[in-house]
């Protein structure tokens, strides 16, 4: 059983557009995993298409997803659009306190952290509705969000890549799975880094707290 396999095999009907579908559908819906579709992408580069052409096509999908949702919270305004960043949140698994913590960070360090936010699983998702609240200019956003995507997509079709190489016939689902443990590991160290050293400024600093 190969589930995101089969997927990859449909996407390559609609050949280049299908590419473009997948990367735009990824931003909103959250049950389908991109990284485990990018990787399936890179295992099916020889067959249906080259690597920059899945990169390019599966980052301009996704950048227009994420646009899209950054002037959607530009029109409604910052009271209805910090509605939709925890109504969207909640959709995508993410509780208050995480989208508190993300809005702090994009707070702080907004163009190095829009990059950064395209890396995080599920954060990504709400990045562009969270830069919109916050008022990221919209030159800063592009640039930012591009190279984020740009790095995740080409990190994980580059993967899948290697792989196939590597091992011949390997199922796709299943190191998606393995790269999904990967990832929630990596993603839990990260946070946990970010705290300490939060908990570290405040003890240095306190006012730094109520910032």
């Amino acid at each position: 059983m190969d589930p995101l396999g089969n997927l990859v095999e449909w996407i390559a009907i609609y050949g280049i557009f299908g590419l473009i579908a997948i990367g735009l559908a990824e931003r909103f819906l959250p049950a389908l995993p991109s990284y485990g579709v990018l990787v399936a992408i890179g295992i099916a580069a020889d067959d249906f298409w080259s690597l920059h052409t899945a990169v390019i096509a599966t980052t301009l999908g996704s950048f227009m997803g994420a646009l899209g949702l950054y002037f959607l919270v530009r029109v409604i305004g910052r009271k209805r659009s910090a509605t939709l960043l925890y109504a969207v949140g909640r959709w995508v698994g993410l509780s208050q306190p995480r989208i508190d913590w993300t809005l702090s960070s994009l707070r702080d360090r907004e163009q190095s952290l829009t990059i950064l936010s395209q890396l995080i699983p599920t954060v990504r998702l709400i990045a562009p509705v969270a830069a919109g609240l916050l008022g990221t200019s919209t030159l800063r956003f592009i640039a930012g969000v591009a190279v984020g995507i740009v790095l995740w997509n080409g990190l994980f079709i580059a993967a899948g890549h290697l792989a196939v190489l590597a091992s011949p016939g390997i199922n796709s689902s299943m190191l998606a799975l393995k790269i999904l443990i990967l990832l929630v590991v990596t993603e839990g160290l990260v946070a946990l880094v970010w705290r300490l050293r939060r908990r570290s400024a405040v003890r240095v600093n306190p006012g730094a707290s109520g910032r």
